[in-house]
């Protein structure tokens, strides 16, 4: 069904519902249910031309909504109302209360619980919201998913964030020590900004109104050990805050500053894909080994070591001239720094890496299958040896609002000036270095042996722990990144209160937004080169290897994280008369690894909120998004082809000639909505929401080189400036029950249709330098389809029907079932484009949370435990192993708090108690292809307030 006739059928059911519907009706008690549920202060006909019955009515209805309740307003683009809580019971009776007010189907974190169980960051803290995923890397949770998908989108107050050039933020690098309140829209109304395929995560940062007036002092300091590491991480806050009455008005202001070390150490064991032997230079005995085996072409150790370093601070200001007025000036800064030492050590099984001949197997050992090699042992005269990075990363980010608002009876006004700015550097070496002697090597590809299985290797006929046995720095690499990405932000909101039930208000707003790129890469590489490291006198080697598999002898050295920066001025000054571009500290920017530009545009809404009564009240919101999106990112197009000059010979020529192309794309994006009051207890939500979701800047970098030098077989690569959004029509319900004081359950349904799904490909098109020639150009397309449905419930609620201390226990359970089906683009024998037909990737089918509880008497225990079923990494209809999924992943984590005194908390926390790590396979359990090992962490903390 086309999105014109979904609007034309919504507005067709509203307006029978309309004309079998009297004023009267909208009268009667039921909109009192109304005002309870919505939290809007409802004005009937009866008080319309009556100043005093009207101010009469809104004070009883803003009574009965109970004003200080958190509540999500669009106007503002944060939580309102009293987001700081006192105590656990509390704070689930006002999430409850914020997401039963809302308009859209919305999950809410609010301070209280953030920060309860062990939660570094704003990701962790999301990790026990329905429908919501995230990812684990380096010592800490950081990509968040809804309902199994990327590219959520992130605001801060409302205002779209972002890291470095990206779409959406960095969410593990923002302390959950800085944020109010966190809302997880899974649906939009038109007063949001647009963007995102899945949802929206909105962080509502402290402002010096959300305290007690007078002063508000707060520091909290948490120590986190990992036992991986075995060092202690530092987290530390503060929060400074005032507001007083002044005879100007209520004035106050507030700062809040947070730093954190995250030490981390991850090891990985990995086979690569297993792939048909097809050297014929390769020996492999026994003789009578089968023609057509399967083995990994390679086999290794990836570790991932260093740290983050994170500071930041948030100031804000805030004058109530009176009830009406009020005026908010506010700005931070971030800073994040990092140390990647990752290690690596790879070993060619079916292929060379020099000019050599792959080595030769012997001890072939097959699988039941009679295709499958199980185990093999390899000899082979390429030079061998581990490699380790030092990556540098500095990320900073500067946000700066201003923003006016007006209300009163009959008006609501917001409007904002809102700019940030994020630029991300980073600065890389990389070396590897070589045995003295090639190592024969013995690989099991699964051990039996191991709890985990994946791949098992021993080194031969050398001591890999002996220094005399590493020789030479054998490869070296430099890689640097600079990105700059910045926006201005204009918005303006305006809701007129009509004082009639029927449409009790219309909306309208404006929003202007430009935001600009400047993206450069570049990077050197060095082979074969044979560097002693004799030479190196701050070169110091150090085990490695013995964190990634404790039932064999694979270990080895590697300089530590420091050798290579430390040896880098010597390496440049012996390498420079044989490599002249060593003679500059840092690569040359690469021309074909660069964009700039800018993207923008205007957007307007309009939106109307409705109550009616049809056998029970129901309310809603009906309105459209216009999106005007401009785009000019100019990067470099690169052409070699052959010209034929007048004596009839052919030159190669190359050429570079910088290109803008324009987009400029016009978006319709529709939304209906209702809230259906069966009881005052029980309500149905039922949405209806066009949605685009953006390529990233990296995919319509207009970036392209063409190879026509063989008018046969012309190829390019690049990206493509022409990409459309993905687009969705999304269907969602949500039937929810509120009991008790702080009980809540909830079901929602939804079916999301997606077009246009971005993927890599290689096809075959026309250009303007060779319009007869056709290219084979890889870059991203508009390639697949998707539909994604699901189930989704949660139940939360203290015992308060059981006796005595009982009822001091409560719990949370949620679930969600993924549904989907994609098209996915693979490629056939012949290499031609194929579509598999199977699950969305990365996608968990089933998803679940357990959380229980306790509170009492200053003691606070929380004890969850989260489990996602496999996802499917990537589904290929040639290769029956190149079909990569990932085990099941859980995590149990505990804190307990206690009170010693009404400003003073002490914690004890836990995280990842079972020890758990991801493992993921090639098409089979027998085919392991990455085991990773995570840390169990224990934290001690202490939080104060005055």
């Amino acid at each position: 069904m086309s999105r014109k006739a979904n609007l034309i059928n919504g507005a067709a059911m509203l307006a029978i519902a309309a004309t079998c519907t009297s004023q009267a009706a909208f009268a009667s008690k039921n909109k009192d249910l109304i005002s309870q549920s919505s939290a809007t202060d409802t004005v009937t006909s009866d008080t319309r031309g009556n100043p005093d019955r009207r101010q009469k009515k809104t004070k009883k209805n803003k009574a009965l909504t109970k004003d200080n309740s958190p509540v999500v307003n669009g106007e503002s683009g944060r939580l309102e109302g009293e987001v700081v809580v006192t105590g656990l019971r509390e704070n689930v009776k006002s999430a409850r209360s914020a997401k039963r007010r809302a308009q859209q189907i919305v999950d809410v974190v609010l301070a209280q619980d953030i920060g309860k169980l062990p939660d570094k960051n704003v990701a962790e803290a999301l990790a026990r919201v329905p429908g919501i995923q995230i990812d684990r890397d380096r010592g800490e949770g950081g990509k968040v998913l809804i309902r199994g998908l990327d590219g959520v989108m992130t605001t801060v107050n409302g205002s779209p964030t972002f890291s470095s050039s990206g779409r959406t933020t960095d969410l593990n690098d923002i302390s959950s020590d800085l944020v109010a309140g966190i809302e997880v829209y899974k649906t939009r109304t038109p007063d949001q900004v647009e963007g995102s395929r899945t949802g929206v995560i909105n962080l509502t940062l402290r402002r010096p109104t959300d305290f007690k007036p007078g002063a508000t002092y707060a520091i909290s300091s948490r120590f986190d050990y990992s036992d991986r590491i075995k060092k202690v991480n530092p987290y530390y806050s503060a929060l400074v805050a005032y507001n007083q009455d002044t005879p100007i008005g209520r004035m106050g202001f507030s700062v809040n500053g947070t730093w954190n070390q995250v030490g981390y150490n991850e090891a990985v064991r990995f086979n690569e894909l297993p792939s048909l032997l097809t050297s014929i230079r390769q020996p492999v005995l026994p003789t009578s080994t089968p023609a057509r085996i399967y083995l990994p072409f390679r086999v290794g150790f990836a570790g991932t070591d260093g740290w983050s370093k994170r500071g930041a601070f948030q100031i804000s200001s805030q004058w109530k001239p009176d009830d009406h007025w009020a005026i908010t000036v506010e700005g931070g800064y971030s800073n994040r720094q990092a140390l990647q030492a990752d290690s690596t050590f790879w070993i060619p099984i079916s292929y060379s890496e020099s000019m050599n001949a792959p080595p030769s197997l012997s001890n072939v050992v097959l699988a039941s299958d009679g295709r499958l090699v199980k185990s093999v042992s390899l000899y082979g005269l390429d030079p061998m040896g581990p490699g380790r990075t030092s990556y540098l990363e500095t990320t900073k980010g500067y946000n700066g609002r201003f923003q006016v608002q007006y209300t009163d009876e009959r008006i609501d006004f917001n409007a904002w000036a809102n700019y940030q700015r994020s630029n991300r550097y980073s600065d890389s070496l990389y070396h590897s270095v070589r045995f003295s002697q090639q190592p024969r090597v013995d690989v099991i590809f699964n051990d039996p042996n191991d709890p985990l299985g994946g791949v098992k290797v021993d080194f031969k006929n050398i001591d890999t722990l002996d220094p005399k046995n590493y020789v030479y720095i054998d490869n070296f690499g430099q890689q640097r990144l600079d990105s700059r990405s910045a926006e201005t932000e204009i918005k303006a909101d305006l809701k007129f209160n009509t004082f009639w039930n029927f449409i009790d208000n219309f909306k309208f707003g404006f929003r202007y937004n430009r935001r600009t790129y400047d993206y450069n890469y570049g990077s050197n590489w060095y082979a074969s080169l044979r560097l002693p490291i004799s030479q190196l006198p701050d070169y110091k080697l150090v085990q490695v290897g013995g964190q990634f598999q404790s039932s064999s002898n694979a270990n080895w050295l590697i300089g530590d994280t420091n050798s290579i920066r430390a040896s880098f001025p010597t390496i440049r000054r012996l390498l420079t008369p044989i490599y002249p571009k060593l003679a500059q500290t840092f690569p040359a920017y690469d021309p074909y690894n660069a964009f700039s530009g800018a993207e923008g545009g205007y957007a307007g809404y309009g939106q109307f909120h409705y109550n009616m009564k049809l056998f029970f009240p129901i309310e809603g919101i009906i309105g459209a998004r216009l999106v005007n999106n401009i785009t000019s990112l100019q990067s470099l197009r690169h052409v070699e082809a052959f010209v034929t000059n007048n004596d009839g010979l052919k030159t190669l020529v190359k050429t570079d000639t910088f290109f803008t192309p324009k987009g400029n794309t016009l978006d319709i994006l529709p939304s209906v909505n209702a809230i259906m009051h069966f009881t005052p207890k029980l309500q149905l939500r039922a949405s209806y929401t066009y949605e685009v979701g953006r390529p990233t800047a990296n995919q319509i970098n207009p970036v392209l080189s063409l190879n026509l030098q063989d008018p046969g077989n012309a190829t390019g690569w690049g990206g493509n400036a022409q990409l459309r959004p993905v687009s969705l029509s999304k269907y969602d319900a949500s039937l929810e029950w509120y009991f008790g004081s702080t009980g809540s359950a909830s079901v929602a349904v939804w079916q999301w249709n997606q077009n246009g799904l971005i993927a890599n490909d290689t096809m075959v098109e026309y250009m303007p330098e060779s319009p007869g020639i056709p290219i084979k150009i890889t870059r991203p397309y508009n390639l697949g389809i998707g539909r994604h449905r699901g189930i989704e419930g949660q139940l939360t609620t203290f015992f308060t029907f059981l006796p005595g201390f009982l009822k001091s226990f409560g719990g949370s359970v949620n679930g969600t079932l993924n549904l989907t089906r994609q098209a996915n683009p693979s490629k056939d024998e012949n290499g031609n484009t194929v579509f598999v037909f199977g699950p969305m990737l990365y996608v968990s089918k089933y998803v679940y949370n357990l959380t229980g509880f306790f509170e009492r008497s200053g003691l606070n225990i929380r004890v969850a435990y989260n489990w996602r079923s496999r996802r499917q990494l990537w589904l290929d209809g040639g290769n029956p192993y190149n079909n990569l999924f990932l085990d099941p992943v859980e995590r149990l984590d505990a804190a307990i708090n206690y009170d010693l005194t009404k400003n003073v908390t002490i914690g004890v926390e836990a995280s990842n108690l079972t020890r758990s790590g991801d493992r993921s396979y090639w098409g089979t359990y027998d085919t392991p292809k990455d085991v990773k090992y995570f840390s169990r962490n224990f934290a001690f903390s202490l939080r104060a307030r005055l």
